[in-house]
C-alpha cells in the first residue's frame, strides 16, 4: 500500500549518495581515460580525432532521449518521496513503452540522415558512420537504464555498473585496436559496454499498453516539463561537447586529433563533478516533499569545478603524458586553456540542472536559447583551436551572466521561491 507520508531522507544520506556515485564514477572515469590512452598509443592523431567526434556525435542524436530520462528522473523522485510503490511501476512501465518508439524513430531518422551528415562533418569513410549508428540504440537504452536507477535513488547500482561498463569498455576496446587500428575498433567497444547499463531497462519486467502510456506520460504537465527537459538538455550538451562536433567540420585530421587530447583532459573539470549534479538533481526534485534542501550538494559540485581546474593547470604536463603518451607544450597550453573555459561551462551545467529540477521553465527555455547561440557562434567563429575555445570562454562566460540576472530578476518579482 502506498505511504501518504513522504520520506524524509537525512541531508548526511544525500552527501552519502553523492560521494559513492562520485567515487564510482571516478573509478569508471579512470577506465575510460586509460582506454583512451590505449586508442592513442594505436591509433594514429587523426583517427583519434574522428574516434571522440563520432562519440560526441553519437551522444547527440540521444539529447531528444536525455530530456525524457530526465523529465522521468524528476517525476520518480517526486513519486517515491511518498513511497507510492504502484504509480513507480506505472511511470517505468510507460517509460519503457515511450522508449521503444524513442528508440526506433530516433534510429530510423538517424539511417536517413546518416549519408548526408557524413559528408556534411568530413568524416573519412562510411564504416564509422555505420559503426556509430549501430551505437544509437545501445546508447539510448542505457540512458533509460541511469535514468531508472537516479530516480529510484539506486544509486549504489548504478555505481556498479558505471564501473563494470569502463572495465568492458577497456577491455574489449585493447582486444579490437590490438588487432584493428582504426577508430571504428573504439566504437564497437563503446557498443559492448553501452549494453552493460542499457540491461537494466532490456531486462525490465514492466510492461505498459499505449492507453496507459497516453494517460502517465501524455499530460499537460509532463509536456510542458518535457518541452523544458529538452531544451535543458540540449544546451548542456552543446555547452559541455558540442565543439567537438564543430571541429570535426573545421578542423583537418591532425589538428582534430590534438585538440580532442586536449578536450579529453580539459574536460574532467565537469566529468568529473557531474555525479554530484545527478545526485542534487534526484533530491532538488523531491524538495517539497522532503522538505530539505539538497543545496550543500551544489557547494559541494562547484568546489570540486575550481579543484579539477587547477589540478588540470599544476599537473597537466605529467598528465598528458601518462593520458596521451607525448610531452608537447603546444598541447599542454591548449590543455590549459581548455580547463579554464569548463570552469564557466562547469557553471552553466549546474544552473541548467538546477532550473530543471526546481521546475523554474522560463530559465529552462533560456538555457536552451543560449546554447544555441553558442553553437553558432562557435560554427561561425571557431575556425581554429584558438577561436574556438576564445569564442567558448567568452560565450559561456556571458551565458552565465545572462542567465544570472534573469535568475534574480524573476525571483525578485515572485518573491523568495529559490
Amino acid at each position: 500500500m502506498a505511504s501518504s507520508e513522504p520520506n524524509k531522507p537525512s541531508p548526511g544520506g544525500w552527501i552519502t549518495d553523492g560521494i559513492v556515485l562520485t567515487i564510482a564514477t571516478l573509478i569508471a572515469a579512470v577506465g575510460n581515460y586509460v582506454f583512451q590512452a590505449v586508442m592513442m598509443r594505436h591509433l594514429s592523431w587523426s583517427e583519434f580525432g574522428y574516434l571522440n567526434a563520432t562519440l560526441s556525435l553519437i551522444l547527440f542524436t540521444g539529447v531528444p532521449l536525455t530530456a525524457a530520462s530526465q523529465a522521468l528522473t524528476h517525476h520518480l523522485a517526486q513519486v517515491r518521496a511518498f513511497d507510492d510503490a504502484e504509480k513507480i511501476a506505472q511511470l517505468q512501465a510507460a517509460s519503457l513503452k515511450l522508449l521503444r518508439y524513442l528508440t526506433w524513430v530516433l534510429f530510423a531518422i538517424c539511417a536517413l540522415l546518416l549519408l548526408p551528415v557524413s559528408d556534411y562533418l568530413r568524416f573519412p569513410r562510411m564504416s564509422l558512420a555505420w559503426a556509430g549508428l549501430l551505437l544509437i540504440p545501445v546508447n539510448l537504452w542505457s540512458t533509460l537504464g541511469g535514468s531508472w536507477c537516479a530516480g529510484l535513488s539506486r544509486f549504489h547500482l548504478l555505481s556498479l555498473l558505471l564501473i563494470l561498463g569502463s572495465v568492458v569498455r577497456l577491455v574489449t576496446g585493447t582486444l579490437a585496436v590490438s588487432f584493428y587500428p582504426w577508430a571504428e575498433s573504439g566504437i564497437s567497444a563503446s557498443i559492448f559496454a553501452g549494453l552493460i547499463l542499457a540491461s537494466i531497462a532490456v531486462f525490465s519486467p514492466h510492461h505498459a499498453t499505449v492507453a496507459s502510456l497516453r494517460q502517465v506520460l501524455f499530460q499537460r504537465d509532463w509536456l510542458d516539463y518535457g518541452a523544458a527537459s529538452l531544451a535543458v538538455a540540449f544546451g548542456a550538451f552543446v555547452f559541455l561537447q558540442g565543439d567537438q562536433i564543430i571541429a570535426q567540420r573545421h578542423f583537418p585530421g591532425e589538428e582534430l586529433g590534438r585538440y580532442s587530447g586536449a578536450g579529453l583532459l580539459g574536460r574532467t573539470v565537469v566529468w568529473a563533478s557531474l555525479p554530484v549534479l545527478t545526485v542534487y538533481f534526484t533530491r532538488r526534485s523531491g524538495h517539497h516533499c522532503t522538505f530539505s534542501s539538497p543545496t550543500p550538494l551544489l557547494g559541494i559540485y562547484l568546489a570540486m569545478i575550481g579543484a579539477s581546474a587547477l589540478g588540470i593547470f599544476l599537473l597537466r604536463i605529467p598528465l598528458l603524458q601518462l593520458l596521451l603518451g607525448v610531452h608537447d607544450a603546444e598541447l599542454a597550453s591548449l590543455t590549459t586553456r581548455f580547463a579554464l573555459v569548463m570552469v564557466p561551462i562547469g557553471i552553466l551545467q549546474a544552473m541548467g540542472c538546477h532550473y530543471l529540477a526546481a521546475r523554474r521553465l522560463p530559465e529552462c527555455h533560456l538555457f536552451g536559447g543560449c546554447g544555441l547561440i553558442y553553437a553558432v557562434t562557435l560554427f561561425l567563429f571557431g575556425q581554429t583551436p584558438s577561436l574556438m575555445l576564445n569564442r567558448m570562454g567568452g560565450v559561456a562566460t556571458a551565458s552565465v551572466v545572462i542567465l544570472g540576472l534573469v535568475s534574480v530578476m524573476r525571483r525578485s518579482k515572485n518573491g523568495s521561491r529559490p
